[in-house]
């Protein structure tokens, strides 16, 4: 019984694969030619790779090679029972190495009862975005970073921290200690805060400018060339060390951290991407992500109504752009805070109301980031490299900030 169970398998593997030889040469998409051969997609894809395999196994000798060396050029030809009809399929018979080369032609050319494929193909450039992006996929092994926080809650009032470090600008020409100077300032920051408050929650912004390019020939997201020390990705894999590490030390000292992204003139898709990856990399039961691409945010704490944003677009009716698109936060609130970066700088503008109470903070703050010719042509000069926590109680608002100053 064993052996006829094991002889039509047989049978029907081989019928399953003379069958596939069939389909392939119908020519027609996978979807379609699976519904015809009454099985799933997915089977068919994996009976023609088996397929495409031991054409490759049976022809492996027949291969044959020429590289010109001088113009980074080669050509690969081999003898196949088929005719394959994607650049993936040509590829893939022909073993090339996909890390190294990528095709530019191919042919095919019927010859009795086989087929003679060939393909000339270019060695890859280091700035080869697909193939960077394609290496980089193929090297990458993801793995959730579980973080277990350690906080421990202390006899102090709950309060709410707001750190906002703005306008990093990883991959600056001359800002090569940036990444020593961010963490060195949170160490410092959160320490000295969690030693005379209860951090109920704490804020925590990425973004604005935390990559000083965002394309691989080094220019901003609107295309504005730019001084730059490394290469994007380098830069890439900087910010994202720092801010990995940066959440995990932080949700240690607070009851809940919530990551909120925000959008820079410099860096628009990639700090995007980064903050994705952070969200899918990272997984804390006191964490929350706030990812979403948008411009404007608001978050709110007791009586106080905190609104990000990089600052790159200013406007004089700002305030009221808040009050109109957030009205049930600003409504509810009596502390209201909006917090920027972008100039580098700290500074702050007052909106004062008829009752002499604030009614509308606008803060600017500094930036850790080195100046560049950009920033000493301009005459953007003098201010102070440093970083700011706000803390708030949910009653009485603003009640202390801290102040880390690189040296």
């Amino acid at each position: 019984m064993i052996i006829i169970l094991y002889l039509q398998q047989i049978y029907i593997m081989e019928y399953n694969k003379e069958r596939i030889k069939q389909a392939i040469a119908w020519k027609l998409s996978e979807k379609v030619t699976a519904k015809r051969l009454k099985i799933s997609t997915n089977e068919y894809q994996k009976h023609k790779k088996r397929y495409y395999n031991e054409l490759r196994n049976n022809h492996n000798n027949q291969i044959e090679t020429s590289i010109d060396i001088n113009n980074n050029t080669a050509k690969y030809s081999g003898l196949f029972g088929i005719e394959p009809k994607t650049p993936e399929e040509i590829m893939e018979l022909l073993k090339i190495d996909t890390k190294e080369w990528k095709l530019s032609q191919y042919w095919n050319k019927q010859m009795g009862d086989h087929w003679r494929v060939s393909a000339l193909v270019t060695k890859l450039k280091e700035n080869d975005e697909q193939a960077i992006f394609k290496n980089l996929l193929d090297n990458w092994e993801p793995k959730v970073h579980k973080i277990t926080s350690n906080y421990k809650p202390n006899s102090f009032s709950k309060t709410c921290g707001v750190l906002s470090i703005q306008d990093i600008h990883f991959g600056k020409d001359g800002n090569d200690t940036v990444d020593e100077d961010f963490e060195n300032a949170v160490i410092d920051l959160i320490t000295r805060a969690s030693n005379s408050h209860n951090i109920e929650r704490l804020y925590f912004v990425i973004g604005g400018d935390l990559i000083n390019m965002d394309s691989f020939d080094g220019l901003t997201s609107n295309g504005t060339p730019v001084d730059n020390g490394l290469k994007p990705t380098e830069a890439y894999i900087k910010a994202f060390d720092a801010m990995h590490w940066a959440i995990s030390y932080i949700s240690n000292y607070c009851k809940e951290l919530v990551v909120i992204y925000v959008p820079g003139n410099h860096d628009r898709l990639s700090s995007f991407h980064l903050v994705h990856a952070l969200s899918k990399s990272i997984s804390g039961d006191n964490i929350t992500w706030d990812i979403e691409y948008a411009e404007r945010k608001v978050h709110v704490y007791g009586n106080n109504f905190n609104a990000f944003e990089h600052g790159d677009v200013s406007s004089k009716n700002t305030p009221l752009v808040y009050a109109t698109e957030f009205s049930k936060q600003w409504g509810s609130t009596r502390y209201r805070t909006l917090f920027t970066g972008h100039y580098h700088q700290n500074k702050k503008v007052e909106y004062i109301t008829t009752s002499e109470e604030v009614g509308f903070m606008h803060r600017t703050l500094p930036s850790l980031s080195k100046t560049d010719y950009y920033h000493y042509h301009n005459k953007y000069v003098g201010n102070k490299r440093a970083a700011i926590l706000e803390m708030q109680c949910p009653d009485k608002g603003k009640i202390s900030e801290f102040v880390y100053n690189a040296s």
